[in-house]
């Protein structure tokens, strides 16, 4: 690690990159995003972030030790993905390290994907975003997507999305509507639908759904019984006071 430098991507340089950044946040939903992405489409780790401020952890994952902030690449297309949260001032270090690798490979664009908490549900959730220019907010109006014009964005996607778009980087960020309160695989396949159109990438996500579906039937189930409990309880209280 070069001297006096906080962190240090460990990283091969990719021309023309395309990088997409799923560090975990409301609902995890950039997170479950790109670790569905890097899978779908058969992605290889090929780089990682080296700090001594990233806590001493090494996990696991199919047998293999991997480092907790990793990149997944294939052809132009980088996949950053973190399974620890991260205290904000190493947040701003990578968010900076990053925009100047992608400043150096002449990237064509980078998308930040997250979680809008809404606290409520809707018969349908859809997907805000904002870009780093008018322009780029122009491209996802065509692709559906509704623009953040106030607010903020916070974690790695708000870091990012300045950072590259101060480095004349195309930049954008995707927010998944979400009620906030768990992982939420159907905000990310809303999410990877947007991004499908975006990159012209083929992947179903019929698994995310089917994922979504079961904690959906978990939490159906977990409020019959809250339900079964209090009828019960005020039962109770009916027959003590008659």
């Amino acid at each position: 690690m070069a001297e006096n430098k906080p962190i240090e991507l460990i990283l091969p340089r990719v021309e023309g990159a395309v990088l997409i950044e799923g560090y975990p946040g409301i609902g995890l939903v950039g997170h479950i995003a790109a670790n569905f992405l890097a899978k779908e489409l058969g992605m290889e780790m090929i780089g990682y972030v080296e700090s001594s401020f990233i806590p001493p952890m090494t996990l696991i994952l199919e047998g293999k030790p991997n480092p907790p902030l990793r990149f997944y690449g294939k052809d132009n297309i980088i996949i950053a993905v973190a399974d620890i949260y991260l205290p904000p001032t190493l947040i701003n270090e990578i968010a900076r390290e990053i925009a100047n690798y992608l400043k150096s490979v002449n990237a064509s664009k980078v998308i930040s994907l997250g979680g809008m908490g809404i606290g409520m549900f809707k018969e349908k959730f859809e997907v805000w975003g904002v870009g780093g220019t008018e322009e780029e907010n122009k491209e996802l109006e065509n692709l559906g997507v509704k623009i953040l014009k106030f607010g903020s964005i916070s974690g790695m996607s708000g870091k990012l999305l300045w950072e590259a778009s101060r480095a004349g980087l195309k930049s954008y960020v995707l927010l998944g509507e979400t009620f906030g309160d768990r992982p939420d695989p159907r905000a990310a396949a809303n999410v990877v639908e947007v991004l499908k159109k975006m990159l012209n990438i083929e992947v179903s996500i019929e698994p995310l759904i089917k994922e979504a579906e079961m904690i959906e039937e978990q939490l159906r189930r977990m409020h019959e019984q809250m339900e079964e409990a209090r009828r019960k309880v005020e039962k109770q209280y009916e027959t003590m006071y008659l």
